[in-house]
């Protein structure tokens, strides 16, 4: 057998056949198998065609098909190769069936789950005991005729078929150890350095060190030691490394800080910018912390300009490590459905390659939840528990454990431990004004009306700017009180506001009574944001409101004339 799991000679057909058959194959009522097989059928087709098929691994299926916990040992749980088998089964008979038919057929070569796309007339690939699944297992179970007593006669050719196998497991490892690697990417290295005046010197030197200290927390960047940056010895590994250049000054009035982002290998000067405080009397430290704070987040946030950069970096899809779990993220911050089944597999991936990866744990865990409440699933909401647990386990520090931590518990119904893992991870990274936006959303929602206003509020002072997540609170707290006027004003101060503060805006512009206006806002709202009825159905799903604002809300959304889904009281989901 070749080494793409194609027969020697067999005739693979066009890329374009291929998904016409996969098409067709997946539509076909004559191909009778389980609503588990055919997802099992379609995970590896999606796969094949958007190309990941590196990442079609027993672990993902595990994970993504049977819903098996992350912990899935593939040694241990035979249940995506039983599964296999049964799929190759179904599959030959089908198309044993239709063999008058002209077209192309669709493989699972044994040992492997990528699928392969055939010539219908060709012979199926044949099936080899000897053949390698993942970590070096056999690919499938014996039979029993594999069991049976080998006779007297047969013993020679025997001995001789078991050294062509061990002959073939040699060059089968040879084969695997030489085939590319996915690649992979580690957080970014950055090396801070400071030029200052003599006079400013001692204020420079502890800008820099408050600096690295606030970075470090934000758990998204590795700073240098002293020592200088090895490159990784495995050449798959794709590592960044930037240095930040800034000068510090201060007078009577202000204290500001100048930087600048370079791309270490290229040399480019990739950001530059200045921050300032005013020093109002006995303040100097406090102007000096919030310097510290917004230059931190800007750089070092997991949508600051670091990552923003790594996130844009032109890597193959079947990248794995750190970008996968900021594309998870930017993917749960959009709520992109696409974006989100693309990131559970590469994020899956990521922990089968490093069992050890919270980050990547975390991220899968908030993934999950979006993907749950899309699809209705509760299912996912425990496997979020489940990684975001470990994830807070193996870092107890880390602020995207917290954050998974706060969204899966809030979803889960477990209020008071939800807003305590938004706590801790506000205490261990206190300039993550996301995290804290998040937070005052969990606690507002809650009922803790004023608490949660007063998170939002401090968010976005640590931030300098509006929040999302902080401005909703705010808006949604106006808009309780029946001050409909300030709760459209401070809609409107969202810059490129998301589509729920949209619809929040549209229900408070509603309720104010001015049809005209309504209608026009709506209007403007559709060509931003073309499908708000769907917008209002997820916006609501898994949220718990209090009965009086729930009622509330959907008044002000029936008169806007959207189409206002059944909404959860605050308690049990």
């Amino acid at each position: 057998m070749a080494a793409n799991g194609v027969s020697n000679g067999a005739r693979v057909v066009s890329e374009e056949e291929a998904r016409a058959e996969a098409e067709r194959l997946l539509d076909d009522p004559r191909l009778h198998v389980s609503e588990r097989h055919r997802a099992f059928l379609r995970y590896i087709v999606d796969a094949r065609f958007e190309g990941r098929s590196d990442t079609i691994k027993a672990y993902s299926i595990a994970i993504d098909v049977f819903n098996r916990p992350a912990s899935f040992d593939p040694s241990s749980d035979p249940i995506v190769r039983i599964e296999a088998t049964r799929l190759r089964e179904s599959l030959q008979k089908y198309y044993g069936q239709i063999a008058d038919e002209p077209g192309a057929r669709l493989d699972i070569p044994r040992g492997r789950y990528v699928p392969v796309f055939v010539e219908r007339d060709q012979p199926p690939c044949p099936d080899e005991e000897g053949e390698l699944e993942e970590a070096g297992l056999l690919a499938e179970e014996p039979t029993q005729a594999t069991l049976r007593p080998v006779s007297g006669k047969w013993r020679h050719l025997v001995m001789g078929g078991a050294v062509l196998l061990a002959v073939s497991l040699a060059v089968g490892l040879a084969y695997d150890a030489a085939s590319p690697k996915l690649a992979d990417t580690q957080k970014p290295f950055i090396a801070l350095s400071m030029n200052a005046s003599q006079q400013d010197k001692a204020a420079g030197e502890a800008v820099t060190e408050d600096l690295a200290v606030s970075l470090a927390r934000f758990g998204t960047v590795r700073l240098q030691s002293d020592a200088a940056v090895s490159r990784s010895s495995r050449d798959e590994v794709q590592q960044s490394f930037y240095k930040i250049k800034m000068r510090y000054a201060e007078n009577e009035s202000s204290v500001s800080l100048w930087w600048q982002v370079a791309d270490a290998n290229s040399g480019e000067a990739v950001w530059t910018d200045e921050e300032r405080r005013p020093v109002a009397a006995g303040t100097r430290e406090e102007a000096m912390r919030d310097l510290v704070f917004s230059v931190s987040r800007r750089l070092a946030r997991p949508a600051g300009i670091i990552n923003a950069i790594e996130l844009r970096r032109n890597l193959p899809a079947s990248t794995i490590g750190n970008v996968c779990v900021l594309r998870g993220e930017f993917a749960v911050e959009q709520r992109d459905a696409a974006g989100l089944k693309a990131a559970r597999s590469c994020l899956a991936a990521t922990i089968a390659a490093d069992p050890s990866d919270s980050d990547a744990m975390a991220t899968l865990g908030r993934v999950y939840v979006w993907i749950g409440r899309a699809t209705g699933d509760g299912s996912y909401f425990g496997r979020g528990l489940e990684l975001a647990n470990r994830a807070a386990t193996l870092s107890p520090s880390s602020p995207r454990a917290a954050l998974a931590q706060l969204t899966v518990q809030y979803q889960l119904g477990q209020n008071e431990i939800s807003i305590a893992a938004g706590r801790r991870g506000v205490a261990l990274n206190p300039e993550n004004a996301d995290l804290l936006a998040k937070l005052s959303m969990v606690v507002f929602l809650t009922g803790h009306w004023e608490e949660g206003v007063q998170l939002a509020k401090r968010a976005a002072e640590v931030a300098g700017q509006p929040i999302r997540d902080a401005s909703f609170v705010m808006i949604l707290d106006e808009y309780r009180q029946e001050r409909y006027t300030q709760a459209v004003f401070l809609a409107r101060q969202v810059p490129a506001p998301d589509a729920p503060t949209t619809v929040l805006k549209l229900a408070a512009i509603a309720r104010l009574g001015d049809r005209p206006v309504t209608e026009l806002e709506i209007a403007a709202a559709r060509l931003q944001h073309p499908d708000l009825e769907r917008t209002v159905a997820a916006m609501f799903s898994g949220a718990r409101y209090d009965s009086n604002l729930r009622d509330a809300l959907r008044a002000g959304i029936s008169e806007a004339g959207l189409k206002m889904p059944e909404l959860a009281s605050n308690g049990g989901m």
